[in-house]
C-alpha cells in the first residue's frame, strides 16, 4: 500500500513540476507584464487542477493497467487480483484529487496576492487605454 502511495505521490509531483516549468516558460517567452503573468499563472494552475480532476473521474480498474502509474510500480510489488486494482485506483484517485485541490488553492493565493498589491487595477486600467 505504501509503495502505491509513494509512487502515486512522486509521479504526480513530477507532473506538477513539469506543469510549473511549462507555465514559467510560457509566461517568460511571451514577455508578459506582472499583472498578466500572475493572471496567466493562476489560469494555468486551474487548468492543471481541471486536468487532474478529469483524469481522476475517468480512472477505472481497466484503464489503470494501461497507465504510467501501473507500469512504474515493479511487477512483484503489484497486488494481484481485483482487490489490488481497486486499491491502486483509489490511491491514485485520492492523490490526483489532493494535488488538484492544492493547485486550485495556489491559484487562489496568486489571485488574492495580485489583488492585494493592486496588480488587477493595473490590468483593468491598461485594458481601456
Amino acid at each position: 500500500m505504501d509503495d502505491f502511495r509513494n509512487t502515486a505521490f512522486y509521479l504526480t509531483l513530477w507532473y506538477a513540476v513539469l506543469a510549473a516549468i511549462v507555465s514559467t516558460l510560457l509566461i517568460a517567452l511571451h514577455d508578459l507584464a506582472l499583472a498578466s503573468a500572475l493572471l496567466a499563472a493562476a489560469t494555468l494552475a486551474l487548468l492543471f487542477a481541471l486536468i487532474l480532476m478529469a483524469r481522476a473521474g475517468r480512472l477505472s480498474e481497466k484503464r489503470i493497467t494501461r497507465s504510467q502509474f501501473w507500469r512504474t510500480v515493479a511487477p512483484q510489488k503489484r497486488p494481484a487480483g481485483e482487490a489490488g486494482l481497486r486499491m491502486a485506483c483509489r490511491v491514485l484517485e485520492e492523490t490526483w484529487l489532493r494535488f488538484a485541490k492544492g493547485a486550485a488553492a495556489a491559484a487562489i493565493v496568486i489571485m488574492v496576492g495580485g489583488d492585494e498589491n493592486g496588480f488587477w487595477r493595473e490590468l483593468r486600467i491598461g485594458a481601456f487605454e
